[in-house]
């Protein structure tokens, strides 16, 4: 209980901190879309959907589940990566072996942050990983202070949308997952980033229909991805997503 508390009260803090603002200059709502882990189901379900759609996504890789399962799902294989990655998706790092990155120290983060990017440099050679995704959305300060000092954005999953002063040390994000998504509030949602000129990013992790608490079917992804073509919102990359907001 006591351990609970101490980290809720460092994921706050680290929240209240932004490391790396940056105030938006956009002008228009803009979207992401991404996976955490990329399943198995993400790459040749998730992936297909927003193809069909003209759209690129974000997909998170832990190198250290490639061709294994985690979590009782099977994950990617380097085939899939090779595909993601020449149809125009950002590959992006969400760690080697997806530990609690709160609990590592620097030189661990080191040791774990490098073997990712050795993985993806075996694996699709000359390709930096600009993007970062906390492991189980845990953030502290000093990982937060670790990973934006490596990484362009570092997306966490505390709900919410980016605008204003944006921090790209602990970005908000929504989720479309199983156990809490509701198309009523992603259109409002939605609605509200075209109001105030916001950058909202969704994740979620495997797609199916019958996924994990964490995942969705592909009929949640396809009316988010409706309700974002039905509110004119131009769905990029978390990358370029990132660079529009900075640089406008």
């Amino acid at each position: 209980m006591a351990q609970g508390l101490v980290a809720r009260a460092g994921a706050a803090l680290a929240r209240a901190i932004p490391l790396n603002p940056i105030q938006s200059k956009l002008t228009q709502a803009i979207a992401s879309i991404s996976f955490d882990d990329i399943p198995l189901s993400a790459a040749r379900v998730g992936a297909p959907i927003l193809n069909q759609a003209g759209m690129s996504g974000t997909f998170y890789v832990c190198g250290g589940h490639t061709g294994k399962s985690f979590e009782d799902r099977p994950q990617h294989e380097r085939s899939d990566l090779i595909a993601l990655h020449e149809a125009g998706h950002e590959i992006a790092c969400h760690s080697f072996a997806h530990p609690f990155v709160t609990r590592l120290n620097t030189a661990a983060r080191d040791r774990d942050r490098l073997a990712n990017a050795d993985f993806i440099a075996q694996t699709l050679g000359d390709v930096r990983l600009s993007s970062f995704a906390y492991p189980y959305g845990a953030v502290s300060l000093s990982a937060k202070a670790y990973y934006a000092r490596h990484f362009f954005t570092c997306r966490g999953v505390y709900r919410g949308l980016n605008r204003g002063r944006v921090d790209f040390g602990d970005l908000r994000a929504i989720g479309i997952e199983r156990r809490q998504h509701d198309m009523g509030q992603v259109r409002a949602l939605i609605a509200e980033a075209v109001a105030t000129q916001a950058w909202i990013i969704f994740f979620t992790h495997d797609v199916g229909p019958d996924p994990s608490a964490y995942g969705c079917r592909p009929q949640d992804l396809e009316d988010v991805i409706a309700a974002l073509h039905d509110a004119k919102v131009e769905t990029l990359p978390v990358k370029a997503a990132a660079a529009k907001l900075m640089f406008g």
